[in-house]
This record gives structure tokens, C-alpha cells and sequence, in this order.
């Protein structure tokens, strides 16, 4: 029944996902079924019937493998109903359909987020503009006149120490959260010409907060100019923002402001050396899980990980703005 139920929700024009959640099948059981009963009629779908092969001969395990190779995405359901549709295969366990990833070398890898609204051709353009910025002021730069500062802000949240981890192969690894939506804020200031991170807590990303910091980061650096590279969020270049750099920049030449800020190219935040930073410290976090036991102590660690400098600073010379700055 449900064999005829697939295959007739398929020729209905039901989408094989649709028929999936309905019928609790995969979409390769669905395509093999109807490919039956399309060569076979009703006979082909009844119960006595012997099954397909579960073996690929040599030439078509190549041309599985071109096949493979020629596509923008995988997934195990695609595979399937490809060798059901053209060889009428199916394998008896699932290594058997990663055997042929493998051969393809095709692997399972963690998916990297990317912004397809970034232009590679504005934040070369950018990066160049910021070298140049920073070729102008290299004489004050040099002797201690201007501090160079890279600036971000980090979302860390109780889920973030949720990561690989080594466990019996029959056991899955449980790591307790209290609440996976506790959150906590840090803006980090990464001097770009001395290894040091200056890093402080807030409740939240916003134009208030960080003007705070900035106030701070002028205290930390008492007579000396500030010039600040960070991404253009809202809140570096809001309200409080601008009337903050008003206050502090009025009746001053442009060369004598005590606070520049200069953004990098929009939707480019791997060109920020500070999100190196972050992306280490989550990383350390994920190692020492088992001391996670509430959201208190994964604060605790980050903050420590990130004040004893237990992360490699990011090498300058591979950030193409910054990369003649040293």
C-alpha cells in the first residue's frame, strides 16, 4: 500500500519531499517504486517482486563518479535516486554510497557562511584606500603620535561551546546548556602595531556602548590620537557616533582629530584581524567544553583565554590592508 500510495502522490505531481514527510520514506524509495511501476505496471510494485541490483559494475561506478563531479551540490537522496533511475542499484547500507563520495573525493565539511552582496572588486579598492590612509600618517604612526586600532564587537552565547569533540563512536557526546540564548557582548580594540588586545564587556552592541568604549580606549591612550578601522554596523555610524565624534573632533583641522574612523569594505568581515581573534577564542572554548558547566564559567574562560593572550595574534602581512603596516 505504501509502495502504491508513492507512486501514485508522484504521478499526481507531488513534490518527492512533500511525499517523503507524508509517507515517512526516502526519495529514493520513492523514485525506484515509480520507475516500476512505469516498466512494469502494478506487478512491478507488489511484494513478491526481487529487488534491483546491489552492485555497480566498474563502468558504472566511472560514469557514477563523472556524474557526481558535475554537480553544484550532494546529497545522499540525489545520489540514490540517481543510481536507481540509471542503473537500477541500491545498495544495502549507506557506506556503500560513501565509498563513491570518497572515489569522487568529495568529503562532508563544515559549511562556511558567505555574503553574496560582497564585491571582491570594492574591497580591493578599499583595502588599497586604507593602505594609503595609512601611508599618509605612517611618520605619526611610527612615533607613537597616532594609535592604530581594529575594532569589533563579539556575540558570544551559551551555544558557542557546543563544537566537535572526541566520544565512543556508539555514544553521542552531551554537553549540558542551561540556555543556549545566554548572551554576552565584548567589544575588542586590537592594537595593529603591538600585540595587544584590549578587551571589555557590555550588554549589548549598541551606539551607547560604544562610544563608552571609545571613551575608554582614550583613556588608555591619554594624549595620543585614536585613528579606528571597523565595519560600518549601525552603531559606528549612528546618532550617538557622530555627535561623539563632533564633540571630540570640533574646530579641529581633519589632520588633528583626536578620533578618525574608517570602515572596511561592506560585507567583508574576514577583512577585520579582530574576527580572527574571536573565531581562536570560540575555538578554545570548544576544547575546554567539559568546564562549561553554565554560561558564568564559559564567560569566565573566554575572558581569561582572551587577558593571558592564549591565541596566536593575527599575522598582518595576510590582511591585504594592513599588510605594510609592519
Amino acid at each position: 500500500m505504501k509502495r502504491a500510495l508513492a507512486v501514485k502522490l508522484a504521478l499526481q505531481g507531488y513534490a518527492y519531499k512533500a511525499i517523503e514527510n507524508i509517507l515517512n520514506v526516502s526519495q529514493g524509495y520513492i523514485s525506484k517504486w515509480k520507475k516500476r511501476f512505469i516498466k512494469q505496471g502494478i506487478q512491478g510494485i507488489r511484494l513478491g517482486y526481487k529487488g534491483a541490483k546491489t552492485k555497480l559494475t566498474k563502468e558504472e561506478e566511472e560514469e557514477t563518479i563523472k556524474w557526481l563531479l558535475c554537480q553544484e551540490y550532494w546529497d545522499l537522496s540525489e545520489l540514490e535516486i540517481y543510481l536507481i533511475e540509471e542503473y537500477d542499484v541500491v545498495f544495502e547500507s549507506k557506506e556503500s554510497y560513501y565509498k563513491i563520495y570518497r572515489k569522487a573525493k568529495i568529503t562532508r565539511q563544515k559549511a562556511e557562511k558567505v555574503n553574496p552582496r560582497k564585491d571582491e572588486e570594492k574591497v580591493k579598492q578599499r583595502n588599497e584606500e586604507i593602505k594609503q590612509i595609512l601611508e599618509e600618517h605612517r611618520e605619526e604612526i611610527e612615533s607613537g603620535k597616532l594609535m592604530v586600532y581594529a575594532i569589533d564587537e563579539c556575540h558570544l552565547m551559551g551555544e558557542d561551546i557546543v563544537g566537535e569533540a572526541w566520544g565512543k563512536s556508539k555514544e553521542r557526546v552531551e554537553i549540558p546548556i542551561n540556555n543556549y540564548k545566554d548572551r554576552q557582548t565584548y567589544y575588542g580594540a586590537l592594537n595593529l602595531l603591538e600585540p595587544d588586545l584590549i578587551l571589555e564587556k557590555y550588554t549589548r552592541g549598541n551606539g551607547e556602548n560604544t562610544v563608552k568604549f571609545l571613551e575608554s580606549l582614550q583613556s588608555k591612550n591619554a594624549g595620543k590620537r585614536l585613528l579606528i578601522f571597523w565595519d560600518g554596523v549601525r552603531h559606528h555610524t549612528g546618532e550617538n557616533m557622530k555627535n561623539f565624534l563632533g564633540e571630540q573632533n570640533e574646530g579641529l583641522a581633519k589632520s588633528e582629530w583626536k578620533i578618525t574612523c574608517e570602515l572596511f569594505a561592506p560585507y567583508a568581515p574576514e577583512e577585520n584581524p579582530v574576527e580572527a581573534i574571536w573565531f581562536q577564542l570560540k575555538n578554545l572554548l570548544r576544547r575546554f567544553y567539559r568546564f562549561g558547566k553554565n554560561f558564568k564559567i564559559i564567560n569566565f574562560l573566554f575572558e581569561f583565554f582572551a587577558k593571558y593572550n592564549l591565541f596566536k595574534f593575527p599575522n598582518l602581512k595576510r590582511f591585504d590592508a594592513f599588510s605594510q603596516l609592519i
